[in-house]
């Protein structure tokens, strides 16, 4: 491998994990927990301020097959998974 491919290659690869790391940082999320009474919460979640993408989802227990479908998620598109017994309805707006 030449030195020049090989510096194509390392600029490359540092230019898509720089782009995924803004890629997470960006995203925003509206949550709604709904219980099915008058207790339903919805919460708006941004990534700005995480270390590493779905973060939130692992502070609430989420298992990893759930991460990993709303980690997949576009934009505008909605999710609704069973935690708990409880219904979440999740929404990636950004």
């Amino acid at each position: 491998m030449s030195f020049r491919h090989f510096i194509s290659r390392t600029i490359s690869q540092i230019t898509t994990s720089m782009s995924e790391v803004l890629e997470f940082q960006s995203r925003i999320w509206i949550i709604n927990i709904h219980e099915g009474t008058l207790n339903d919460e919805s919460f708006v979640i941004n990534e700005d301020n995480f270390q590493t993408p779905m973060q939130w989802m692992v502070k609430r227990q989420y298992s990893t097959e759930m991460i990993e479908k709303v980690d997949a998620m576009r934009r505008s598109q909605i999710i609704v998974l069973i935690l708990n017994n409880v219904e979440h309805r999740l929404i990636r707006v950004k």
